[in-house]
């Protein structure tokens, strides 16, 4: 497939003309000339570094503590010391009680 914008946009209006038309290729074909008189170019991600005053912990194998303030602390151990019991909790249905819509 080529890359060149031209050929881009030529395809652009065409799939717009299949898609929806005369009005469409129309539309599509003033975006792109009004895109072009912008002369603005896609903006590109900037890196993101992030830089850390020592090794980050093996949280897999130590789990987890954060310290939220100067009285608590929250620890999540790690997956394979977690206990695996799961809790499910079930829905008591409601009574209809006759003559009471919601």
């Amino acid at each position: 497939m080529n890359n060149d914008p031209e050929n881009s946009d030529d395809q652009l209006v065409r799939r717009a003309a299949q898609r929806y038309g005369t009005v469409g290729a129309m539309l599509a074909g003033g975006m792109v000339v009004f895109d072009k008189l912008l002369g603005r170019k896609p903006k590109q991600e900037a890196a993101v570094v992030i830089e850390a005053s020592s090794e980050p912990e093996d949280i897999e194998q130590d789990g987890i503590t954060v310290a939220i303030n100067d009285s608590i602390t929250v620890h999540s151990p790690a997956p394979d010391q977690r206990n695996r019991t799961r809790v499910v909790k079930k829905r008591r249905k409601s009574r209809h009680i006759e003559g009471v819509t919601d």
